[in-house]
């Protein structure tokens, strides 16, 4: 009966249909926007006599019928039509594409066939035809540089096409998706969501840049066909509204806040897609901080967001609010974490605003990344080498190859030399460049190498103790023979092993417990991820990293360190360590790699937690040995109780989550035990640690000599060291 009304907005609500047939006599109306219809379907043939339109949407409405029902010649005012997200079928008329105020056209998502006419109005700005089941070429127009169009998801001739000004890729985005299908080439990707530069994370990963201005209807692929993205949707309150944003503020609880500084928003839906990827299991892990707009972005910031989650076409999660989730508050960064199957080289990603919260309210991400749960088999676009070496004979041939074989080895050379140098460098630009002091300054500093001011002794000689150079407080080092005297910092709070479970009064508290493992775990994370050169320690243990002033950690003691070339998985060596933090793999047979380093820091964060050595003997018998013990409470759901009693006050959640990433690093295998730059974000809460279920392994000097190993040891504490 409201035949004079013109506006009706039914959108942000959780309304069931049918949408009411009466609703057809409002022949007054200019603007109709009905958004996300729970359940109940309606015909399309209910909007025939509402020619007076300005604006029509209809999205996700449950909307059915042929497109051909409705005589859409009689709609000449309309200028923007969204009839996506529904069950529509037909093919695309010629009198749509015709209509001369028309500028934004959505009808994806639905079932429409057939070929697309061959021409268009010149109004069109941003037209969506994608999620449908469209065939044969792509017509002349779709190339209009004025024009956004977004195509994926059909079933083109793509190779029948010469429109070469079409965006790269778009036959990488095809319902068969044929790029790479059968024939892999990826096995992960991450993005820097709006970003215009790669950013490195703090687990080493490396977040490619995603600049791609994206409009109402449009879809990007990388150059490298890793990755691509699609976003559909008009913010029909503000024409010029972005789609990439940025902000300079802080963002709390997180240690890779660059990531956080632009973020791609879209005005309904947004698509990420994986492609070329090896079938297997996956980590997505997605990224999310709400921000707070500059005034002249006030229109992002009415309403709130809420937005359904889909992986692979599955819902992971519904009605997700950023803020919300974040305990209502902007620039706090909010992670979700997935695991997913590829099973045809193929991964979507799909944020799908559901109209709730605002009218103009569409999904944000700020990055994502997409990690194997898998040791994969391909090079992740590496390409492979293609040199052949050829058979050569003949005296005038072998001379070339002799002076070749020269010039290879100058090559060589040189190329060792630059290594050094850019290694020499990259040192320097970390610590400073060093101090040199000539033999006589040590001399007198240390008063003459005097016994008496010996502060220790090392694998390679005495460390003399707390003397000032140039006014600098040091321990000088005297290595065996003719080599240069070693002259290092010295580190007034002495080993850990003395402050967490010898005679210290330090008193550390969990605050600074915490700061000390997480400080441990960056530094290993340089060694094994982040240095030119790959570096696996090979004894860490407590008395071996030392605090600073400020309870600062630094890994010491090199003299078992060892360098290897970076595409091996391990060297096979000798063994050389310390009971109680041996790597199960390296102690019986010799397989040394990273994850033995990240064993022995497992090892290391059950000792600071627990406030005594990984073996004490004089403990009852079920106590004896730390991880025996720690696996016990955690397998009984009371690993809190490993908590050293001396700390009063700590933080539950953190703690638990600490003993958890611990046994994760003591797993039996290596390949169980994650990376250090993994074992950071599990810490910094950037990505879920996930349920031990394994009990982790540990090796006793008794297994070490029952498996025929010659142990250089006399007594079986967990401090010993030992060669064989």
């Amino acid at each position: 009966d409201w035949s004079h009304i013109e506006l009706i907005a039914f959108q942000g609500n959780s309304f069931e249909g049918p949408i009411p047939e009466s609703l057809s006599n409002l022949t007054k109306l200019t603007t109709l926007r009905i958004g996300d219809i729970v359940n109940g379907i309606s015909p399309l043939a209910l909007i025939s006599n509402l020619t007076s339109l300005n604006t029509l949407i209809l999205r996700n409405c449950k909307i059915y019928g042929d497109l051909g029902a409705v005589d859409f010649s009689m709609f000449e005012k309309l200028s923007l039509l969204d009839l996506s997200f529904n069950n529509i079928t037909g093919e695309v008329s010629q009198s749509i594409l015709n209509l001369g105020n028309l500028q934004f056209l959505f009808l994806g998502n639905n079932s429409l066939t057939g070929r697309l006419p061959d021409g268009i109005s010149s109004s069109l700005k941003a037209i969506d035809f994608s999620y449908n089941q469209l065939t044969g070429s792509i017509p002349s127009w779709a190339s209009q540089n004025n024009l956004q169009l977004n195509l994926v998801a059909n079933n083109f001739l793509l190779g029948s096409t010469s429109n070469s000004t079409l965006p790269w890729g778009l036959n990488c985005l095809q319902q068969d998706t044929p790029c790479f299908r059968g024939s892999p080439k990826y096995y992960s990707f991450a993005v820097d969501c709006g970003s215009n530069t790669s950013t490195r994370g703090s687990d080493n990963t490396i977040y490619e840049a995603d600049p791609a201005n994206l409009g109402a209807a449009t879809y990007y692929v990388t150059g490298q066909t890793r990755w691509g993205v699609s976003s559909v949707g008009h913010y029909f309150r503000a024409t010029d509204a972005k789609n990439i944003i940025y902000s300079s503020q802080n963002f709390n609880n997180v240690v890779d806040s660059k990531l956080f500084e632009t973020g791609r928003v879209s005005p309904s839906s947004l698509r990420y897609y994986g492609l070329g990827l090896e079938n297997g299991n996956y980590t997505v892990l997605l990224r999310f901080a709400e921000i707070a707009f500059p005034d002249s972005q006030t229109w992002l910031s009415l309403g709130k967001r809420v937005f359904d989650i889909y992986i692979q076409g599955a819902l992971k999660e519904k009605d997700f609010d950023i803020r919300k989730t974040a305990g209502g508050k902007s620039f706090s960064v909010v992670n979700r974490s997935f695991m997913v199957t590829v099973s045809k080289n193929f991964l979507e990603i799909h944020l799908f605003w559901v109209g709730k919260g605002g009218g103009i309210y569409g999904p944000l991400i700020s990055a994502l990344s997409v990690t194997p749960n898998f040791t994969p088999t391909v090079r992740n676009g590496i390409p492979k080498s293609e040199s052949k070496v050829g058979i050569i004979a003949g005296i005038s041939i072998g001379a070339i190859v002799l002076v070749l074989a020269a010039l290879f080895g100058v090559f060589t050379l040189l190329k060792k030399r630059r290594a050094l140098a850019y290694q020499k460098e990259e040192l320097y630009c970390l610590v400073g460049q060093p101090d040199v002091f000539n033999y006589a300054e040590l001399k007198l500093a240390t008063d003459n190498f005097s016994s008496q001011n010996i502060l220790g002794e090392g694998g390679f000689g005495p460390v003399y103790k707390q003397y000032f150079v140039h006014a600098q407080n040091i321990h000088v080092t005297n290595l065996a023979g003719k080599t240069p005297l070693l002259v290092y910092e010295y580190l007034e709070n002495g080993s850990l092993d003395q402050a967490i479970f010898g005679d210290s009064s330090l008193n550390l508290d969990w605050v600074t417990r915490f700061e000390i493992i997480l400080g441990i775990a960056r530094g290993l994370t340089y060694l094994h991820e982040e240095s030119s050169v790959r570096i696996v320690h090979r004894d860490i243990k407590a008395s071996n990293v030392l605090l600073d002033t400020n309870l600062t950690p630094k890994i010491s003691d090199f003299g078992l360190a060892k360098l290897y070339d970076e595409k091996q998985t391990h060297v096979s060596t000798r063994i050389a360590g310390t009971l109680g933090y041996l790597a199960p793999e390296y102690a019986m047979r010799g397989h040394l790699s990273e994850k033995a380093d990240v064993f022995a820091f497992g090892v290391v964060m059950l000792e600071i937690v627990a406030g005594r050595p990984n073996t004490n003997n004089s403990l009852e018998e079920n106590k004896i040995y730390l991880l025996e013990w720690a696996w016990g409470m955690y397998d009984k759901d009371q690993p809190l109780k490993i908590v050293d009693p001396t700390i009063k006050d700590f933080d539950k959640d953190e703690a638990f989550r600490v003993i958890n990433v611990a046994l994760l690093c003591t797993q039996g295998s290596p390949h169980q035990r994650p990376p250090m730059s993994r074992v950071v974000a599990m810490l910094t809460r950037d990505v879920d640690a996930p349920k031990v279920v394994t009990k982790p392994s540990y090796i006793t000097e008794w297994q070490l000599r029952g498996g025929g190993n010659n142990v250089n040891t006399s007594n079986s504490y967990a401090g010993s060291s030992y060669q064989t």
